[in-house]
């Protein structure tokens, strides 16, 4: 499998005046304290961060402003990435540096080609899309944070709830279950399913069209035999031809018009709604929380609310308020055009009674101004053409549902009954394996049948045993991707294994699986406290050991300074 290993990582605060830099090899490496509040966590963090990535951070680190720049190689092949805020800066080898305004978007498929992580989610907005996943979702399987990894799976970034349930998606994908043709078919299915929301819009549109030109023609049956209705017919070629035929567009336009109107009276609604929401937001950050984080009560996903979250929430309040100021203007122009299309159809109105006057037709002994006659076939005409328009919609709605169905069928045989139980049992041959190392054999597996199953190894145990299952599950995952996973295979960073008070034993099973049962061409980077216990880790690892002046020196400024300011931007 193609690896991704780093090599170097350069951090840089002006407003600190300091600066350091951390190389790394490609097999083991090991950072290493005395004590605890050092930086360990936050330097494994950062060549994630820099990638764009957003593990925890905490406000000690982010009040330093730093730059991060980091090089690393795909498959041989070396490229450098600088990070500032959200800012980022890409370039291969020697090459200048393309800048990049933000994480989502282009800069998160570009490094997804590269690393060939082909999972894709669909995003949260109303007309929900198929996007690429920042680069969070592809580092899961292969970081394990202090903090969340040894109690919650698969939550190891933030910001991972941008997408809805996307949690089966990208394990399966991980794992082998999915490849990239399995997206490929989303992509057509979801291709379809926009086709079907327009086609649906369409209709809706259409209902409402016929609704409104409705309301605006006589409710009289009209029978006609044939000699009145040539007499009338020939009447209306001479004189009134040109009116029934204004009538109708008319008719038509003003259809048209209402049915956008109440469209864009649904789109205010929204955007009122939205404003009273951040409304809301913005007072409970301020009033109700007085520390700079909260922790979300449903994922527990601890969430920053500084100055700058708080002044993010005024933002998009000020982006809804000028979308809701577009809207309004919008539905002004309609309704002023609804206006003069009513003026205009009364125009019409006018001229056809003034001919109505020389005219009347007798229908079944009923005196019927000919207006009328003309109106209702002009609707019987805007009728028959609207519901004609609705059939062929609802046709194409039929069809690309067949399609999808066709698609999902095909999606569905990618994935043999005889692959899954070849990965899942793989999976569980290596998550037994791995937990008689770590002896947490007294944990039962007998509900773990897969790699989706991993709240059951979280709750069974006590906190020590539990600590050295969710490992074993990690290290199992980690596994699988090297040998069913189609991406590059990342760094495996483990941020203090020593988790829960672990027996000495214990902890030397611990490193003893890490240091034996990864394979060789597997970069992995390991934070832990000074133990006697890692000596053998050490002897074929680069350790990088922290003291008290932590990441930053400021003797090196200068010399970082100086790096930094030689990136050229295309």
């Amino acid at each position: 499998m193609k690896n991704l290993h780093f090599k170097q990582l350069l951090l840089l605060s002006n407003s600190q005046k300091s600066g350091n830099l951390f190389k790394f090899k490609k097999k083991h490496n090991l950072i290493i304290a005395d004590d605890n509040s050092v930086g360990k966590s936050t330097l494994a963090k950062l060549p994630l961060w820099a990638l764009g990535c957003e593990p925890v951070l905490d406000t000690k680190w982010s009040v330093l402003d730093c730059k991060v720049l980091l090089k690393f190689s795909l498959d041989g092949e070396d490229y450098s990435v600088m990070r500032y805020a959200n800012t980022i800066f890409w370039k291969k080898a020697e090459g200048k540096y393309k800048k990049y305004m933000g994480i989502t978007g282009e800069y998160s498929k570009m490094f997804a080609d590269l690393v060939n992580f082909k999972a894709l989610l669909p995003n949260r907005s109303e007309n929900a899309e198929l996007v690429t996943p920042p680069p969070s979702f592809y580092f899961l399987p292969f970081y394990i944070d202090q903090k969340k990894s040894w109690t919650l799976a698969w939550e190891n970034f933030e910001g991972l709830g941008q997408f809805a349930s996307w949690k089966s998606t990208v394990i399966k994908y991980h794992i082998g279950y999915l490849t990239s043709k399995y997206f490929e078919y989303e992509e057509e299915y979801y291709k379809e399913q926009i086709k079907i929301k327009d086609l649906n819009d369409s209709i809706q549109k259409i209902d409402y069209a016929l609704e409104v030109v409705s309301e605006h023609v006589s409710n009289k049956e009209i029978t006609l035999d044939k000699k009145v209705f040539e007499k009338m017919t020939l009447e209306i070629q001479q004189e009134l031809s040109t009116l029934a035929q204004e009538q109708e567009i008319s008719l038509d336009d003003l259809a048209s018009l209402t049915s956008d109107k109440v469209y864009v009276e649904h789109q205010k609604m929204m955007a009122e709604h939205l404003m009273k929401e951040l409304d809301k937001d913005y007072v409970f950050s301020v009033e109700n929380i007085q520390d700079d984080d909260v922790e979300c009560p449903l994922c527990g996903t601890v969430h920053e609310n500084t100055i700058v979250n708080r002044a993010s929430i005024l933002a998009d309040k000020e982006q809804a308020s000028n979308q809701l100021k577009n809207i309004v203007k919008r539905l002004n122009l309609i309704s002023t055009k609804i206006q003069k299309q009513k003026n205009k159809t009364n125009d019409i109105k006018t001229k056809i009674d003034d001919i109505n006057a020389k005219y009347m037709i007798i229908d079944d002994s009923k005196d019927i101004p000919l207006n009328e006659v003309i109106e209702k076939f002009a609707y019987q005409s805007i009728d028959r053409n609207i519901n004609n328009t609705k059939k062929e919609k609802l046709v194409n709605v039929d069809e690309a549902k067949s399609i999808q169905k066709d698609i999902k069928k095909d999606q569905k045989e990618l994935l043999t009954k005889e692959r899954k139980e070849e990965i899942n049992n793989s999976f569980i041959d290596l998550l037994t394996t791995y937990m008689k190392i770590l002896d947490v054999e007294e944990i039962n597996l007998s509900k773990i049948k897969t790699p989706l199953n991993y709240n059951g190894i979280i709750k069974e145990g006590g906190a020590a045993e539990g600590t050295r299952g969710i490992l074993s599950y990690y290290l199992a995952v980690f596994s699988l991707v090297d040998i069913y996973g189609e991406e590059f295979k990342a760094p495996l960073i483990i941020d203090t294994p020593n988790q829960q008070e672990q027996s000495d034993v214990n902890y030397e099973n611990i490193i003893k699986l890490i240091t034996t049962k990864i394979p060789d061409g597997e970069q992995v980077i390991l934070c832990a406290m000074e133990n006697e216990i890692l000596n053998d880790f050490k002897k074929n690892a680069n350790v990088i050991k922290l003291d008290s002046n932590k990441l930053l020196s400021a003797s090196k400024y200068e010399e970082i300074k100086t790096i930094f300011d030689e990136i050229v931007v295309d």
